[in-house]
């Protein structure tokens, strides 16, 4: 009985390295590391004025593969999101990595100068790429197909996610790859895709993690700033005249930290989309226990110390602030001390977050970024980084009543 849960691989030197492989795809059912059948990138924005995002989708394989894209715009409209659709396909020769930048797109022309680096449609096309609309926020996500469309569990494909604001700051991470059963993957109905493969059962792809594993600084915390301390009468840092470091000005880099979450559970055939409640275990360096929840309706995209606190406080101003864009700038940010993510609630500069669904709801992906402010407020910068994972959510619920749970991907027809 093949326990697919990578690529498959023959010969004596093969098998081995397919062994090896097998372990750590157990440990790792949604994988930032490997190739896979179905990508997903759980953060593209576009804002004329904000933030920009640039999509890296390669084919690591010797034969064409084929692939059936979607952009889910996930803005909110009167409250709800508008989960509007936008599908398209490629073709990716052997081994060919493609790129294209969400708000222009790219388009077919045999023309353009693939030998000039600065020219973002240069090189192969794959295919034509549509745009989206400035102030889009949503998610991508690409499924390997054979050339008629049909899904196929080839574990062909890669892709990496950078988003750029207008001043230049980048902040890049991985896409999740969702690994196919090639024995069993487009099994019974080829249009629905079941995330019901693990290490115990035999499924079409592999199941999405039962819960989220979070290393981040605190909102709020100063740490990495420099120390305004005193040294031989002069602050180091502020340059004012000190007996002891007490006279010297405390410096402030707040960070931000952020989270975007995609449940895993798609319907792009009926337009209908997922609601999924998950609970947060936070933990201190003291390891003090504190919690909360939240649901992601279709897309969730947060200020972590948003998830429990409407409004803060302007640190300069003293002002009601949603956001720190609220507040006047510079050093006048919006301060959430009350939020169990907070450095001014949980004392510490760092902490560790569990991310867990509630009962039988389904299983999520996420990725994490967070905002550094400079010292005097009035630079940042962002930082991505790809989230570790634990269990599957199909295994997490197997015994319970109506369980287990098995997410779905539906996508229409290719006829």
């Amino acid at each position: 009985m093949s326990k697919a849960l990578g690529m498959r691989m023959w010969g004596l030197c093969g098998v081995l390295t397919g062994v090896f492989g097998l372990a750590l795809a157990a440990q790792a059912e949604v994988t930032s590391d490997n190739t896979g059948s179905i990508v997903v990138y759980p953060k593209v924005m576009y804002s004329e004025m904000g933030r920009d995002t640039v999509i890296q989708l390669s084919n690591t394989s010797n034969n064409v593969v084929y692939a059936h894209c979607f952009y889910v715009d996930a803005r909110e409209s009167f409250g709800r999101p508008l989960w509007q659709v936008t599908d398209f396909r490629l073709v990716l020769t052997k081994q060919q990595p493609t790129h294209w930048v969400v708000s222009q797109g790219r388009r077919v022309d045999n023309t353009d100068n693939y030998q000039d680096p600065i020219e973002d449609g240069a090189g192969l096309d794959p295919g034509a790429i549509p745009p989206v609309q400035d102030g889009f926020q949503g998610e991508l996500k690409c499924v390997q197909t054979d050339a008629s469309g049909t899904p196929f569990g080839g574990n062909n494909l890669k892709g990496e996610a950078v988003l750029r604001t207008v001043e230049g700051d980048v902040a890049k991470h991985n896409a999740l790859a969702i690994v196919a059963n090639p024995d069993l993957a487009s099994d019974g109905d080829p249009e629905e895709l079941l995330l019901n493969n693990t290490e115990f059962n035999d499924g079409e792809y592999n199941s999405c993690a039962n819960q989220i594993l979070i290393d981040h600084y605190t909102d709020g915390s100063s740490s990495g700033c420099a120390v305004d301390v005193c040294e031989e009468g002069t602050c180091s840092e502020s340059g004012g005249s000190c007996d002891d470091t007490s006279d010297c000005e405390p410096i402030s880099c707040p960070i931000r930290p952020y989270l975007t979450v995609v449940p895993c559970q798609q319907d792009f055939e009926n337009l209908i989309p997922e609601q999924v409640t998950f609970q947060f275990e936070i933990f201190n360096e003291f390891e003090d226990r504190f919690s909360t929840s939240t649901t992601a309706d279709c897309w969730l995209n947060t200020r972590m110390a948003d998830i429990d606190v409407g409004n803060g406080v302007c640190t300069d101003s003293g002002d009601s602030c949603g956001s720190d864009d609220d507040c006047g700038g510079g050093i006048d940010l919006c301060d959430k001390s009350g939020s169990v993510f907070s450095y001014g609630l949980l004392g510490t500069d760092t902490a560790f977050t569990l991310l867990k669904p509630v009962d039988l709801d389904g299983g999520v992906i996420a990725v994490g970024e967070e905002l550094h402010y400079s010292e005097d407020g009035a630079g940042s910068a962002w930082s991505a980084w790809n989230l570790h994972q634990e269990g599957t959510r199909y295994e997490a619920t197997l015994n319970e009543p109506d369980g287990p749970r098995i997410d779905r991907i539906r996508i229409p027809s290719p006829f």
